[in-house]
């Protein structure tokens, strides 16, 4: 008995240390070819200096403990396999759950033009 109640536990443990992330594009067939994560860069609005398109929009939620540094770095490496030079509207939020609190992001993945 105690044997599985351990096994439980180690098996909620691993569960609970995952992050999740999406991406949504949008419907023009545009393809770019994949970026590296570190030329993706972050902007918390939609004013920039720079002309872009949409590319879509990148999802994620980690578990707290990995703090906001990890959900943006998910959402940096879906912008980038998307080929997204940047992500706008960049938002934070953290919900509590029952095994502790999830750090969630989301943003829109955008392509750089006329550079």
């Amino acid at each position: 008995m105690k044997t599985q109640i351990l096994i439980a536990v180690l098996l909620g443990a691993l569960f609970i240390g995952c992050s999740v992330s999406h991406i949504i594009t949008d419907d023009s067939n545009e393809n770019y070819l994949p970026a590296t994560e570190e030329m993706v860069e972050v902007y918390s609005t939609d004013k920039i200096d720079k002309e872009y398109v949409i590319i879509g929009e990148v999802l994620s939620s980690v578990e707290s403990f990995n703090e906001a540094e990890s959900a943006v770095r998910q959402l940096r490496k879906r912008a980038a396999k998307l080929g997204a030079d940047g992500i706008i509207n960049l938002r934070l939020r953290v919900t509590e759950g029952v095994f502790g609190e999830t750090v969630h992001a989301k943003g829109t993945a955008i392509k750089y033009v006329n550079l």
